[in-house]
């Protein structure tokens, strides 16, 4: 019977010091006034220019959006789950946005990040084709970064 109870209290107190804290609604919408917003406009100029060179029509990334369930909670769950995203590009245009969002959640990103060490050299032309793609996957992902913030911005107007 002891370790029964033992389990169950365990249980109780284990999962809140493992998941992330969902509730940074708010923190998250002070941030994004008061930092985010800048650089979230500054990093879609900045993609967009690079994209101008080249069509990204081929490549639509499938992302997570916000519109499907418009709960705070949710919303928090998918920018963090964008700013990883935008983080693992290693894109320098914007780097600083998703490490601002990431710590305005105060939360790690929920997959593994692979080591630079391990990722192999690859010839300039396919650099080239990679660069391309990343780029237009940053241009996407900024743009559902963007919808999340206006549709947490709303929420906020709401209550």
């Amino acid at each position: 019977m002891p370790l029964l109870c033992i389990s169950l209290l365990a249980l109780l107190f284990l999962p809140p010091s493992l998941s992330c804290d969902s509730t940074r609604a708010n923190v998250l919408r002070d941030n994004f006034r008061a930092v985010d917003k800048v650089l979230l406009n500054n990093a879609i100029k900045n993609i967009s220019a690079s994209v101008s060179n080249f069509s990204c029509r081929l490549l639509r990334p499938k992302l997570q959006n916000c519109t499907a369930n418009k709960s705070e909670t949710n919303i928090v769950n998918t920018l963090l789950i964008l700013a990883c995203k935008i983080r693992h590009l290693d894109l320098s245009q914007t780097n600083r946005l998703g490490g601002s969002i990431q710590a305005s959640i105060n939360c790690q990103c929920p997959t593994k990040s692979p080591d630079k060490e391990k990722i192999k050299k690859r010839g300039t032309r396919r650099n080239k084709s990679n660069m391309k793609k990343k780029t237009c996957k940053a241009k996407a992902i900024l743009l559902s970064m963007k919808e999340c913030y206006e549709i947490l911005n709303t929420l906020s107007m709401d209550t």
